[in-house]
């Protein structure tokens, strides 16, 4: 079922099991080759996502939607048996089997990037036309040595206090609290370096069940069931035109991009030179362009 609430604009409820996915869309699915929004986490919301909507305004058919136990898209707890990567595989799935699409693109941020690379190398995926890759991972262990790199120059007590803490150690929880801000800061998102003005004033809170069960207690490193995934083995088989998108400053360095660009046969690679984690929101105008040409 759906509700019309704008123009052009549509809210759907999706069966999924026993509960619903919250979906929105822009535009008509049956004209063009919708793009799918696979927004970040585990456990985040695609509202946040906002600045991808002025695709619509080009004629690109847009579908926005909370993964199931985030933002909308609302579980009851004692559920937790349905946070692994099957329940967004089949719920990806499932999303593409209502609207009945035909062909589609893809764009996945950070854990949505995660989500659409396993779904792509284990899956069936004979309706996917094009892949962006945007500010994600193939590997975690990759992520997490990338990190130990990164934190290698922070003041002795912080750097101390991360390590203790990752290895399950008793640590100084105040220096703890300023390494993971310090990180935060330089390569995650700053309010000063976003250029787009977001319309909504407030997002749905990221389910921190779902994110420290699968990921973790924090950006930094992947420690939770996640911990061992590993999908850069895969990496050949992708099929379709990829687009490879990361800031310079981007918790998903530089050199994680030139993994995916080098592994995946037709790979293309961009790097906001501005950006941390969240181009679309550091340089919208930029990240919409390039979007855009590699859809068109």
């Amino acid at each position: 079922m759906f509700i019309i609430l704008a123009m052009n604009k549509k809210v759907y409820h999706i069966p999924f099991k026993g509960f619903y996915t919250y979906c929105y869309t822009f535009g008509d699915l049956s004209r063009g080759i919708p793009l799918i929004i696979l927004h970040g986490g585990p456990g985040g919301c695609v509202e946040r996502y906002e600045p991808l909507e002025e695709l619509a305004d080009k004629g690109i058919p847009l579908i926005f939607y909370d993964q199931l136990g985030c933002g909308y898209s609302k579980v009851p707890k004692g559920n937790e048996h349905l946070w692994v990567f099957e329940t967004y595989l089949d719920e990806l799935e499932n999303l593409i089997k209502y609207f009945k699409l035909k062909k589609f693109n893809i764009l996945g941020h950070s854990w949505g990037g995660m989500l659409a690379l396993e779904w792509v190398t284990t899956r069936e995926h004979s309706g996917l036309n094009k892949l962006i890759l945007f500010s994600t991972l193939p590997s975690t262990k990759i992520w997490n040595d990338e990190h130990f790199k990164m934190i290698e120059f922070y003041p002795e007590d912080e750097k101390a206090a991360i390590l203790q803490d990752y290895n399950g150690e008793e640590c100084d929880k105040k220096a703890l609290k300023k390494g993971l801000r310090r990180f935060y800061r330089e390569h995650v998102s700053r309010k000063k370096d976003k250029k787009y003005v977001f319309k909504r004033k407030r997002f749905k809170r990221t389910n921190k069940e779902i994110y420290e069960k699968m990921w973790g207690k924090s950006e930094l490193f992947g420690t939770g069931t996640l911990k061992d995934w590993n999908t850069i083995p895969n990496l050949k088989k992708i099929d379709v035109k990829t687009l490879v998108i990361s800031g310079r400053l981007d918790e998903s360095t530089v050199a994680i991009n030139e993994l995916l660009s080098k592994e995946i046969p037709n790979a293309k690679s961009i790097i906001l030179e501005k950006s941390h984690h969240v181009g679309y929101a550091e340089e919208p105008e930029l990240t919409l362009k390039y979007i855009r040409e590699f859809i068109k």
